[in-house]
């Protein structure tokens, strides 16, 4: 008899022994109908804290990357470096983020999600303390770099924690809600560091967030509860024991693997362009707000940077209810079935209309000096409205296309996603002064378009091989449809 393969299962914290059959292989590579359409029974005021919990991890873990942007040059004098070496300190730390993954999942796997959760936090504010008290500038972009591998867990993790817990039919807005928590924290960040480094020390800004961690590890201890403990949540409760176990839930071929899929493949890369947007965005607002209009303080700066925010924070609230909203309509047309690839349907206009308008404005009223101040603020926005309502439906795409990978598959959306933001971060200045403002931003308005035709793709052509599932009738004028 040939030996079985056995996989560690990334959601259960668990490996399989040896010689055990799993059913932990690759789904078919057709998408599929659900199998995660039950949430887990809990009381609504328990789901709503455990919200609030996984959406406050990501203010400190925002605060990692995003927050010394307005305090490049303060940080730079501190440790004798020219400026670019702490943008390119910043980069490395989007690296060891996309990284995370490879460490994480597996420690996920060997010791289950709830403990590595709180491991996670207690790294990450040691870590933060150490930036704080650092005196050269190895030590500091040594910590800063490994507290770099934490944040995209708590990502991974609560997005994980939030499909468990809540009914698909309401998914959408939940994950809105985590997500703007995200996204509005990385314009908000710079903002309260701006401040921070204009009154006193940039020091005191990773002392903050390690506060703000030790808050959120409290708040975890109580409230994030064991896989196990959640009803209708099938888990395996044997965890590795073995060195070769160990060694198996190590192996990246965990999150490659998934790769194999084409929605899987494009919705990551999709992810990846609008990274390389995002950061952009973001690592490049001191280099050309503050010349344009003359401003000379980190706080000036910094709150510019609420503009994109509250456009990142409506983007995904309002993208996610839509998306609900969208799930439900195909639901009804299929007689109950519901797929995937639904969801993608409510990005399509943000990727085609709304995020390029506000990316090419941007960059093309800052580059032509048009507008004054109201044009480049009200275009990044309509930019950070676009960015986020595009990203909510991958996000939540991710953890429903193949839900009983659903941790691997987020986790290799982030390591994607990181990646590209390590570019926008390192390389959206040098891309400006090479060929200019409107021109950079225009390379970054084309690169969302090709993520768009990527999720039209995914949304029109891999959902017709779903068993030959008929089609609504709004998914094509002049279509019949379902039978009536």
């Amino acid at each position: 008899m040939a030996a079985s393969t056995t996989h560690p299962d990334p959601e259960s914290g668990s490996v399989p022994s040896q010689g055990t059959t799993t059913t932990d292989s690759l789904p078919p590579a057709q998408p599929a109908p659900f199998s995660d359409d039950n949430a887990a029974v809990l009381p609504s005021w328990k789901r709503t804290v455990i919200l609030l919990v996984v959406c406050w991890m990501t203010l400190p873990v925002t605060f990692m990357s995003t927050s010394i942007m307005t305090v490049n040059p303060e940080i730079a004098a501190t440790f004798s470096v020219p400026a670019t070496a702490i943008s390119t300190a910043n980069a490395g730390v989007l690296v060891a983020s996309a990284s995370s993954a490879l460490l994480w999942l597996p420690i996920t796997t060997i010791i289950g999600r709830r403990a590595a959760y709180l491991v996670a936090v207690a790294v990450f504010i040691l870590c933060s303390l150490g930036c704080a008290l650092s005196d050269s500038m190895a030590s500091f972009t040594t910590l800063w770099v490994l507290s770099g591998t934490t944040g995209p867990f708590f990502l991974v993790a609560g997005q994980t924690i939030l499909s468990d817990i809540f009914d698909p039919a309401v998914r959408g807005t939940a994950v809105g809600f985590f997500l703007g928590s995200t996204v509005s924290a990385q314009s908000i960040t710079p903002m309260i560091s701006s401040i921070i480094g204009t009154f006193t020390s940039w020091r005191i800004i990773f002392g903050v967030q390690g506060a703000m961690a030790l808050i959120g590890g409290v708040l975890a201890f109580f409230f994030i509860p064991k896989r196990s403990q959640l009803s209708n949540v099938t888990v395996e409760t044997r965890k590795a024991k073995n060195a070769r176990n160990i060694l198996k839930a190590f192996n990246p071929s965990n999150i490659f693997r998934l790769y194999k899929f084409p929605g899987i493949l494009l919705a990551d890369l999709t992810c990846g362009f609008l990274a390389f947007n995002q950061y952009s965005l973001l690592a490049s607002v001191r280099h050309i707000i503050n010349p344009l209009f003359h401003l000379t303080s980190p706080m000036s700066s910094g709150l510019f940077y609420l503009a994109p925010g509250v456009g990142f924070l409506a983007g995904s609230v309002v993208a996610g209810h839509l998306s609900d909203r969208t799930v439900q309509r195909y639901k009804r047309h299929r007689h109950g079935l519901r797929l995937a690839e639904d969801r993608l349907n409510s990005s399509l206009p943000w990727f085609f209309v709304v995020l390029p308008l506000g990316t090419l404005l941007y960059g093309w009223s800052v580059d032509r000096e048009v507008g004054g101040m109201g044009l480049p603020i009200s275009a990044s926005f309509i930019q950070g409205f676009g960015l986020m309502a595009a990203f909510n439906g991958l996000n939540t795409y991710a953890a429903e296309v193949h839900p009983e990978f659903k941790a691997a598959a987020i986790s290799g959306k982030y390591l994607t996603q990181y990646c590209f933001g390590a570019v926008g971060v390192g390389g959206a200045v040098p891309l400006i002064d090479a060929v200019g403002v409107g021109w950079a931003f225009t390379i970054t308005a084309l690169s969302s378009l090709l993520g768009g035709c990527m999720v039209l793709f995914i949304a029109r052509c891999l959902v017709r091989e779903s068993a030959a599932l008929p089609r609504p009738k709004f998914f094509d004028k002049g279509e019949a449809g379902l039978p009536q």
